[in-house]
């Protein structure tokens, strides 16, 4: 006997073959209009290369598709307290990014790697007659362990300290600010709940830490930071974080932090002034904890050196692209320049790097 069609089968055939219907009234007009807008669209149509565009613009533009992602984020928060790829869910609204929790499985390989692309720095500076001092960012998660709920990797807290000592070792110079970051985390917050970076109180004691370890460097101008305003941040690891607000509301609260200007308070004009710039003795390298200005890291350091400086940055590209920038730079070349510090996010050392360094590099570091 041949199977029967039940009354309740018809029905969710008759749906599929609806919804197949209503997806091909969708999807008609959207392909008609994806391809008049798209130049040489046959050639792109025999490469296969206007298929992979139109399936991306589509999945932007299909009207259930933040519902959907929305959906599932909400249900794997609700069952593992989870949220997208890229962030880990804290206490009290915190979050941490995974770079942080992701120790490489080759770390020994990884943190050789780091390590002689920074000695590789030092000797070029020192070419140059130039003084290194490596200022680490210590990792949000080491400082604020006690606000996260993924228990972390034994090697994370320790990383710090052995980046210090390999540094140490290789007569590299550097500052650190681990311990002043534990002590002060009580009285101020030093990172921001839902951003990668530190605030602008983080700065302001990175910087006071790193004069008080280098009385060498204070000079005799008087800058002065002053606030200026104050400005509601919503973190960036707030874009990974895809499920409702009403599941979490204090999680999409944003953080008000102080905006600072540091100033020279004797505004004195000499001639160097009226005529070009002064010149400058110390070069201050850094990644999007020196870039942003809502930190005024570069300020801070000014004001706690009592002393001018040049600053060269770049924004999520890491510390190592900055410092390719200035070893590629006039600056190098610079005689008046004397000092570089490089602030140097630790979270780095976690991460694979593109270049390989030769046998030879890696057997002298370990």
């Amino acid at each position: 006997m041949f199977p029967v069609m039940s009354s309740a089968s018809r029905i969710n055939g008759i749906l599929f073959l609806l919804m197949l219907a209503a997806m091909l009234v969708y999807s008609v007009p959207k392909v008609a209009g994806f391809v008049r807008t798209q130049e040489q669209a046959l050639t792109l149509f025999l490469d296969g290369e206007l298929i992979r565009k139109f399936e991306k613009t589509y999945d932007r533009e299909f009207p259930l598709r933040e519902i959907s992602v929305e959906g599932w984020a909400n249900l794997q928060y609700l069952l593992f307290k989870e949220g997208a790829s890229g962030v880990v869910l804290g206490k009290d609204g915190w979050l941490f990014t995974n770079e942080e929790y992701k120790v490489p499985s080759a770390y020994e390989e990884v943190l050789a790697q780091h390590l002689a692309r920074i000695s590789e720095v030092g000797e070029r500076l020192r070419e140059h007659d130039k003084r290194l001092i490596v200022l680490p960012v210590p990792m949000k998660v080491d400082i604020y362990a006690d606000r996260a709920l993924v228990e972390l990797d034994p090697r994370t807290p320790a990383l710090y300290g052995e980046f210090v000592n390999y540094l140490r070792q290789r007569h590299i110079e550097v500052t650190p600010v681990r311990q002043s970051f534990l002590r002060g985390k009580q009285q101020q917050p030093l990172f921001l709940r839902t951003d990668t970076h530190w605030t602008p109180q983080g700065a302001s004691l990175a910087a006071k830490e790193f004069a008080r370890l280098h009385p060498e460097l204070v000079g005799q101008i008087r800058y002065r930071s002053r606030l200026v305003a104050e400005k509601t941040i919503d973190g960036d690891l707030l874009g990974f974080v895809r499920f409702s607000e009403w599941l979490n509301p204090q999680l999409f609260a944003g953080d008000a932090i102080p905006l600072y200007e540091t100033i020279n308070a004797e505004q004195r004009i000499d001639a160097d002034q009226l005529f070009g710039d002064s010149p400058q003795s110390i070069m201050l390298v850094g990644s999007s904890y020196t870039k942003i200005e809502d930190w005024n890291f570069p300020g801070f350091l000014k004001e706690s050196l009592q002393n001018d400086m040049l600053t060269t940055a770049t924004e999520a590209l890491g510390p190592f692209h900055a410092m390719d920038q200035f070893l590629a730079g006039e600056h190098l070349d610079n005689r008046n320049i004397k000092t570089v510090i490089w602030e140097f996010p630790v979270r780095t050392l976690l991460t694979r790097q593109a270049s390989e360094q030769s046998t030879q590099a890696l057997n002298q570091l370990f």
